[in-house]
């Protein structure tokens, strides 16, 4: 009977390092390989570069704990944009995001663009707190918005 347990349990054990490690193996390059996060303000044309992995994490830990949806980028919503933002990766790779900062920093929008010509972007709201701490960063350059 004890080796049977030990035997299920060492199967068990080895299912779950085989079928959790390319999970988390993903999860923690994501966060490991950002190289850095330059935000330009698109009022201001002022440009920030955070190389502190703590800020880093800050915006990349924001994204994952958001809220998803999916939104259009019409004339309007182009309009208002207050940054852009390139994730720039080890591997040389980038991602591109707007951010949209509203209600004097307590909430803020980040959506996604792949393609120049997309209009229908992967969008993330932040909950309240990691918005006003994004805010906080981005203060330097965002000093005409009032906050």
């Amino acid at each position: 009977m004890l080796k049977i347990r030990f035997a299920l349990s060492s199967l068990l054990l080895a299912f779950s390092l085989v079928m959790g490690a390319p999970f988390a193996s993903a999860h923690a390059t994501l966060s490991s390989s950002v190289q850095k996060i330059e935000v330009t303000s698109i009022k201001m044309k002022t440009l920030k570069t955070f190389i502190d992995e703590q800020d880093m994490n800050a915006f990349t830990n924001s994204i994952k704990k958001a809220q998803h949806m999916k939104l259009l980028l019409d004339e309007e919503s182009a309009g208002s944009i207050d940054c852009k933002m390139t994730i720039t990766y080890g591997d040389g790779s980038s991602r591109h995001y707007f951010i949209w900062i509203m209600d004097d920093g307590r909430d803020v929008l980040i959506a996604q663009q792949k393609h120049p010509e997309d209009l229908h972007l992967k969008g993330y709201e932040l909950n309240q707190k990691n918005s006003l701490h994004l805010t906080n960063l981005l203060k330097n350059i965002l000093y005409q918005l009032c906050f």
